[in-house]
């Protein structure tokens, strides 16, 4: 009949083709990236995109009154998702607080229903407050460790099953030099990205014989928004706020935000699959000096 394999090689052929291309579907990945809609999220998703996974960005996109500089808005989500729908067209963004964990599994499930699953998991969302401890208020506590360690606690959660019944997974922790070495007048968020690791080094141990691997990038000083409004906050300009804020560096100059997306793309790949449970520093040797 036109149109049908004529012979057992043209059959064989057909199904080969077929089967190549499922199996190029199934290595397509779906990323969950908080904190997405600017500065070190928005550099992760377009790096994630680029390696060819389908990025769900998630930003609360609206700013809290426990933070002295504005955080992401919803025109800046809006833009994040033009640009990396521009190299995974499948990619969306959404308003999510991380901070609520009913909120976090209605998105996670809603990415289930459309995709499948979450694969690769970031969280980045976060923020910083630098304040002498004796000065800190309840609600500044309250809202770095909610962001930084909650957020992380319910994404996690709301992602691990699909994980452990698909037999593969990546997270990625966005914590700070900071988790490993204090800062000076930043003791809630020192101790925030602290637990991090510890949440990180944990997890780890926990799902390692599932195919899921837990590891955490620890950047220095980044030249995001967030730097740049935390140095307005304390009467900085631009660049001498980098500079205050860069001091340990080896070189003295802050971080890129492509440079934590190359740590983070890489540890969510499969060449980074026996790595687990471990602190990458993309922190310009701050950690050493």
């Amino acid at each position: 009949m036109e149109g049908y394999p004529q012979s057992r090689s043209e059959i064989q052929a057909n199904w080969k083709t077929v089967m190549t291309s499922a199996k190029a579907v199934k290595r397509s990945k779906v990323a969950l990236v908080t904190g997405g809609a600017r500065g070190n999220g928005l550099a992760i998703a377009k790096g994630l995109a680029r390696a060819g996974a389908t990025v769900f960005l998630a930003d609360i996109a609206a700013d809290l009154p426990q933070l002295p500089y504005p955080l992401a808005s919803a025109g800046d989500l809006a833009q994040a998702e033009r640009e990396v729908r521009a190299l995974a067209p499948h990619s969306r963004a959404q308003v999510l607080d991380v901070r609520d964990g009913e909120a976090v599994r209605a998105a996670v499930a809603d990415i289930e229903a459309r995709t499948g699953g979450v694969d690769i998991l970031v969280n980045n969302a976060g923020v910083l407050v630098l304040n002498p401890l004796t000065r800190v208020p309840d609600s500044e506590y309250d809202v770095q460790m909610d962001v930084i360690v909650r957020g992380a606690f319910h994404c996690c959660r709301a992602v691990l099953p699909g994980m452990n019944a698909r037999g593969w997974g990546r997270i990625v922790n966005i914590a700070s030099v900071a988790g490993h070495r204090g800062i000076g007048t930043g003791a809630v968020y020192s101790a925030a990205k602290h637990a991090l690791v510890g949440l990180t080094r944990a997890l780890a141990m926990e799902v390692a014989n599932q195919g899921i691997t837990v590891n955490a990038v620890c950047p220095g000083t980044v030249k995001t928004d967030l730097v740049r409004g935390l140095g307005a906050a304390l009467k900085l300009d631009e660049d001498a706020a980098m500079a205050h804020l860069s001091a340990r560096h080896l070189t003295g100059q802050p971080i890129q935000s492509d440079d934590v997306a190359a740590a983070v793309s890489w540890l969510a790949s499969e060449a980074a699959g026996r790595i687990n449970g471990t602190s990458l520093f993309v922190d310009d040797g701050w950690h050493v000096s």
